[in-house]
């Protein structure tokens, strides 16, 4: 007997010798003499990497990648260039790519603006709206844009300009009467989401405040077309591959159903066009939903292939400080005695939260003001106790201000910290929020991603693109450079800034930042077993850079070229 069993040992052994032999000869990709980064806490560094198929076999030193290479094996040298895990966007819009056709409007000059706004329009003359993208809140007084400045130049065609963040537009009379917002038209949600007003005539002043008001207005002039939106999605999602984007959470879109757009990306996998895996949520702004866990549920069982699935549902819990409705813990400091409103009824959100507990449905919080951080960690707070054993995951998106004793919370809650670092910066925009919030908020609660950190929480980093705080961009390395500086990405010509955004002492390692932008991103997405680092038998996401961010200076991060991008196994990016 004890024979017998001796024996079946050997064999178990020499077939699963044979079975690692046999697989390392067919090794599709081994990639060699590279600066490998795992993001693996128990292999942190490797020279050389093999793929087999759509799974990582291998990850150690040169010498023992020989085994993998067969006559078929596709042998890169990496002569020294990084090699990194796939970066994993924990939030971003890819179908709101349809809001930035239009004039691009980053500029801090209202003359260059303009210009732009009128270049697009002369080269755009069939377009029956003119659109732009990406008007900075700086430029503007508290109260907002004005139609007045649209109608001089454009008096009978209408004009819809989005700001930066997407949460307010600027727009023209002629849009206005063809939506038919005028004195005694409602608004979607007063005092939250509305339509700026002169104080006198109750004549809306040209500025849309926030979603629900966009929505209608996007309705009612057509603006979006299912053509337009996959268009528009078509066009972006390779651009996230040439950035090094494998993997995505999709954080919703309010003017658009959240399964029409879905469809797009079933129809795209289909043809082989999809080239990152997709997280998608169901997007809850609107109190009339009364039961959005359900909706989400009936997504998540509808949508569930290999690069598709739904995996949370999104809450619009408040919005900005730019428009006031940030919820914060003190008063706005422009506005004495005024706290901010909710998206949406604090109580309907508790109780959304607490059926998520109770059916293992992630949450991801679009949480901008600290009351409106500390509701939502309160929410699951008694969510967690009511369900001690739910396996929900809960993500507070965004975080711009956080009051200390908040800061612990993440740890004891398991709830990720998701931010954008890129906004991190000391930009015109930055002095409004000191003006809107106070110095003493705006300059210690902003962005405290090193805080969360150090009390043991997770931090997961996403551009939120197109939505920015002043220059909107998708490129992880951009977010890195700033998370490690805190200072104004140079390229874009800024260098006359204060050089670092304070806390100071919120700057973070570039190994923080990368696993914030690997594996615990990855996290939010439910995907952190299959991708976010480079472990044998995990998904072969893999983006190649030129330079090993280690050995260069913190100001060339965002300059450094990206080589090669490689998801399931695919390259779906790569330099000549």
């Amino acid at each position: 007997m004890k024979l017998n069993t001796v024996f079946r040992f050997f064999l178990a052994v020499v077939l699963i010798f044979t079975a690692q032999v046999v697989f390392a000869q067919n090794a599709d990709y081994v990639f060699k003499n590279g600066a490998i980064y795992t993001i693996d806490e128990k292999n942190p560094k490797a020279e050389a990497i093999a793929i087999n198929g759509k799974l990582i076999s291998y990850v150690g030193s040169n010498n023992g990648a020989d085994a993998y290479i067969g006559k078929d094996t596709k042998v890169i040298d990496l002569k020294g260039q990084m090699l990194l895990p796939g970066f994993v966007e924990s939030h971003i819009h890819p179908s709101m790519a349809i809001l930035t056709n239009g004039a691009d409007l980053q500029t801090d000059s209202m003359e260059e603006l303009l210009s732009r706004v009128k270049a697009w329009a002369d080269a755009n003359p069939d377009s029956k709206i003119i659109r732009g993208f990406g008007w900075r809140y700086n430029m503007f007084s508290t109260t907002g844009p004005t139609k007045e400045v649209l109608d001089k130049i454009f008096p009978d065609k209408p004009v819809f300009l989005i700001a930066i963040d997407g949460h307010s537009a600027w727009v023209n009379s002629k849009a206005l009467q063809m939506s038919g917002i005028e004195a005694k038209h409602p608004d979607p949600l007063p005092g939250v989401s509305y339509y700026q007003r002169d104080p006198k005539t109750n004549e809306p002043t040209g500025w849309v405040v926030e979603t629900l008001a966009e929505q209608e207005m996007f309705d009612k002039l057509k603006l979006m077309t299912p053509d337009l939106i996959l268009n528009a999605i078509k066009d972006i999602l390779p651009k996230f591959s040439a950035a090094g984007i494998t993997s995505a959470f999709d954080a919703g879109i309010a003017i658009i159903q959240t399964e029409n757009v879905l469809e797009q990306f079933v129809q795209m996998e289909k043809e082989g066009k999809l080239p990152i895996r997709i997280v998608a949520s169901y997007f809850w702004n609107n109190a009339s939903v009364t039961d959005p866990v359900e909706r989400t549920m009936a997504l998540k069982e509808k949508f569930k292939s290999e690069l598709l699935q739904v995996g949370a549902l999104k809450i619009m819990f408040d919005g900005g400080e730019a428009q006031h409705t940030a919820v914060m813990i003190q008063e706005y400091a422009d506005r004495p005695g005024f706290f901010g409103d909710y998206s949406i009824d604090k109580k309907l959100i508790e109780e959304a939260i607490l059926k998520a507990e109770a059916n293992n449905i992630n949450t991801h919080a679009h949480s901008y003001g600290d009351a409106t951080t500390r509701a939502y960690l309160d929410a699951i707070e008694a969510a967690q106790k009511m369900y001690p054993n739910s396996t929900s995951r809960h993500t507070a998106a965004h975080v711009m201000f956080l009051a200390d004793s908040d800061v612990p919370r993440f740890a004891k809650l398991n709830v990720t910290m998701q931010c954008s670092a890129q906004w991190m910066t000391p930009d015109p925009p930055m002095e409004r929020t000191a003006q809107i919030v106070g110095n003493d908020i705006a300059f210690k609660e902003l962005n405290r991603i090193n805080s969360v950190l150090k009390t043991g929480g997770r931090v997961a980093f996403g551009t939120d693109w197109p939505a920015a705080g002043y220059v909107s961009t998708f490129q992880p390395l951009d977010a890195i450079q700033v998370a490690v500086t805190r200072m104004i990405l140079q390229k874009y010509g800024n260098d006359y800034f204060t050089p670092v955004l304070p806390p100071v002492d919120e700057i973070v390692t570039l190994d923080q930042a990368l696993k914030a932008y690997t594996l615990d991103a990855a996290y939010v997405l439910g995907l952190e077993e299959k991708i976010g680092s480079l472990q044998v038998g995990k998904l072969a996401d893999i983006v190649v850079l030129e330079k090993d961010l280690h050995n260069i200076k913190p100001g060339d991060i965002s300059g450094t070229k990206i080589k090669l991008t490689m998801m399931n196994g695919k390259i779906t990016f790569q330099t000549k």
